[in-house]
Formats: C-alpha cells, structure tokens, sequence
C-alpha cells in the first residue's frame, strides 16, 4: 500500500453493529479533506461477527483497508501496539470502535496539529458518556500515572500522533504495552482539544469491574514503582508503630510493674506477618514480570493479515 496522508487505527471488539457507519463517515471527512487515508481494523479476538464485516469491508474497499485478526484477545493497547506496525501514513489517528467519538472530531485534531505542530494532540472528553464504574477506572489510572510516571493525566482513546513518534515506539519490544505512557517517553510536544462524547450506539462496553481492576493493576505494576514505594511507607509505618509499642511497654513495665499482654503480643506478630506478605507479594509480582520478560512472552500474535 503506498504511503497516506493519515492511517486511522481502529482496535475492535465485539462492534460489528458499528464497523461499517465508522469506516464511511471516516472515509467522507477525509475525502471532504482531500487527504489520503489508510483505514486499520484490528480485531482484538471478537467473539461476535465483527471479523466477516471487516472483511466484507475490506472486499468493498481494498485500497484503503488493512484488516488484521489477532489470535485472541490481547487487550486495547497491545492491539493498538499490533496496528502501528502497519501504519503507512504521515500521521496517525486511533479511535474506539462505538461512535462514542464522532469521526468528524478529527477535524479538532487537525486544526490543533496544524497550529502548534504538535507530536500528540489528545482529545479531551468533558464529559464521559461511560457507566460509573468505567469512569471511575479512568480516572484512577489517570491520576496514578500523572502523580508517579510521565503522562498529562488528561488522555484518551482518541489522538492524532506524528509518525516520527510511533517509529520510535515500534523499534523497541514491549511485553505489556500502554500507548500513553510510552509516547510520554518520547516527546513533551503534547496538546489538549475538547471533543465530543456521545452514549454508547450499539452493544455495551467489555470493560467489567474485574477487568478495569486488572488492568489498573497490571499498569501500575508494569509502568509505576507506586507498590514499592507503598512497601517503603507501610514499613516505615510499621517501623514507627513497633517503636510506639516498644516505648509503651517499657513505660508501664518499669512505672507499673506491668507483664506484656499475650493479646497484644499475638496481634503484633499477626501485624507484622501479614505486612511481610503483602511486601513479599508485591515484589513478587515485579519478578513475575521480569521473569515473563526474560522468557520472551509476546505482546500480540498475529492470525490474519487482510
């Protein structure tokens, strides 16, 4: 396929109700622009029909189609990580698969970009049309990673990013891929635009309780020294609560006579074990990740490529 003006980077899973509307009201902005696009739909292991109406898609228009089929379920990132491999144009747009983002917002994008010149522009959701607990994910992941790694805190799903930048993340491998963060690594050219976000058209999210949980988790642990450091401020906690009961102790065995309670001597053992574990766990789980790092472990595999 022969370069483009944009590639627009679509991850999909289960939204075979909005794959088609998506892809022709892209397709009617950038025409409208008289820019050159390349479309990239990467099925992240969809349980429902998206595949077969991405590869009618991709039989109607050959040209402007990349359709990739992932061997299963990787995640939002990872298939993200999956698509910038195959990009093929001067800049990149990514996008959710629901319409919750109009397709026509890329227009703000672009004004932004043509202003500043910036590598990243991120459009800004005022207002999230997500459920509660959704939202509430978001905003946690947000706020760890602007306080204890490099992001704004004020990202999203929906971004226009310079070549120049992708080329760079691509050059190296990731077994746990998160786009925000890594860009963060390599530029500081970075703006903010207010878009539009609309209820949910079709279907409902994937994200569960369970899953935002996992995924924060693994984020945190893969990108953020956060559980360390909480490590180091339970021990000193620990540390200064100990000496507290040392001082005490001392105070009524030598102004009283008092014997040390069995009660609270089993309660502080009981403290200071279950402090150990949780200590132990957490380390534990950063050598998990070096360990799955040092076997190899890929970020994605490919099934299909259409």
């Amino acid at each position: 396929m022969d370069n483009k003006d944009f590639s627009v980077l679509v991850p999909v899973y289960n939204s075979e109700k909005t794959l088609e509307e998506l892809y022709l009201r892209t397709e009617k902005f950038f025409l409208s622009k008289q820019k050159s696009f390349q479309f990239i739909f990467v099925d992240d292991g969809s349980s429902d029909k998206s595949w077969e109406v991405i590869q009618t898609l991709k039989k109607k228009y050959p040209e402007t189609i990349t359709a990739i089929k992932l061997s299963k379920n990787y995640g939002q990132h990872n298939a993200l990580y999956c698509g910038l491999t195959f990009v093929k144009g001067a800049q990149v747009v990514t996008i959710d698969d629901d319409l919750q983002t109009p397709p026509e917002e890329i227009e703000k994008l672009l004004q932004i970009h043509e202003t500043t010149g910036a590598d990243l522009v991120y459009g800004y959701y005022i207002k999230k049309e997500h459920s509660i607990i959704r939202n509430a994910g978001s905003w946690l992941i947000g706020k760890i990673f602007k306080n204890f790694a490099n992001t704004s805190g004020k990202g999203s799903s929906f971004k226009l990013i310079n070549t120049s930048v992708t080329e760079k993340i691509i050059s190296r491998n990731y077994r746990m891929f998160y786009l925000d963060e890594i860009i963060a690594w390599h530029t500081d050219s970075i703006e903010h635009v207010v878009v539009d976000h609309l209820p949910r058209k079709e279907g409902k999210s994937g994200y569960t309780l369970f899953k935002l949980f996992k995924i924060t988790l693994k984020l945190v642990v893969g990108y953020t020294a956060l559980p360390l450091k909480i490590i180091s401020w339970f021990g000193l906690l620990s540390a200064l609560i100990c000496l507290g009961f040392v001082g005490y102790f001392m105070y009524m065995k030598y102004t009283y006579g008092a014997e040390l309670g069995f009660t609270t001597l089993i309660i502080s053992i009981m403290f200071s074990t279950g402090l150990i574990l949780f200590s132990l766990g957490i380390i534990g789980e950063y050598m998990r990740r070096l360990y799955i790092g040092e076997t190899g472990k890929p970020s994605y595999t490919v099934k299909t490529v259409l």
